[in-house]
């Protein structure tokens, strides 16, 4: 009768044997060491990953929205946006502190882009620049971010990759304005598509409804929600999305940023 026992105490397996009766040809092995030296050889196979040619500065505001960037391949963020604008000497300084031979700078917003040109031209490292408008579209632009393509191949495609998307946001108004007829006061809530106000009014739910309405008017296959630090409550509105909307994929993170309690993009 031939036994193949594992155990971590073989002299109790073998005293257990010896009770039954005679034992010959006995083999002990240390399996640990075998799957530790298995695994040594498997990684050694393993090639080496290739280096990045480019790395992606990106210009962001708010812990989650920072946490989704890096994981898209954002290795040095810059805090930044619509109310607090970085400066050339930053953005330089984080293309200089990269590894890569060559860095993209993703500004994320309009009003950055001069600084972000300008940072490009000034680096130690040819750096170009992807001019996007919003963190929704610098999201999309890193989906279509390849490390071990040059910095012209990676800029094309995620050029193509952010206009691609359509974006919106609810915001508060900074002061009293008349929108498409209706009166919006100071501290209401106004929704934008691309940046441009189109609707508003004093409860969150409304406006971002209808600014969603907006967006879905065209086929939409994924929509994104952005939180922010003051997060809404969306479980009605994403009740309502889901029923009229069974085909979109809806994602929904904690991006953190202040001033807008919800950033939006449809692709």
């Amino acid at each position: 009768l031939k036994v193949h026992v594992h155990t971590d105490d073989p002299g109790t397996a073998l005293a257990i044997g010896t009770r039954a009766g005679a034992i010959e040809n006995v083999e002990i092995a240390d399996m640990h060491r075998q799957t530790k030296a298995r695994e040594r050889r498997l990684l050694a196979a393993v090639p080496d990953p290739l280096p990045a040619a480019v790395e992606v500065v990106a210009v962001v505001t708010g812990s989650g929205n920072r946490r989704l960037f890096e994981s898209l391949g954002a290795t040095q963020i810059v805090e930044g946006g619509q109310t607090m604008n970085p400066s050339a000497a930053e953005l330089v300084a984080a293309v200089d502190a990269t590894d890569a031979p060559e860095a993209i700078v993703l500004p994320n917003n309009a009003n950055i882009r001069l600084a972000a040109e300008q940072a490009a031209s000034l680096a130690k490292r040819p750096t170009r620049v992807v001019a996007t408008t919003s963190m929704q579209a610098g999201l999309a632009a890193l989906v279509a971010f390849n490390p071990v393509r040059s910095a012209e191949e990676n800029a094309t495609a995620m050029a193509e990759a952010a206009a691609r998307v359509a974006t919106g946001a609810v915001t508060t108004a900074s002061r009293d304005v008349q929108l498409n007829g209706r009166a919006v006061g100071a501290g209401e809530y106004v929704g934008l598509l691309e940046d441009e106000p189109v609707t508003g009014g004093a409860e969150f739910e409304p406006v971002a409804r209808a600014l969603l309405e907006r967006l879905l008017a065209e086929p939409r296959e994924v929509v994104t929600l952005l939180t922010g630090e003051d997060e809404p409550d969306l479980s009605e509105l994403l009740a309502e999305l889901e029923r009229a909307n069974p085909e979109v994929e809806i994602e929904v993170h904690e991006g953190g940023q202040q001033n807008y309690p919800l950033l939006v993009s449809a692709e």
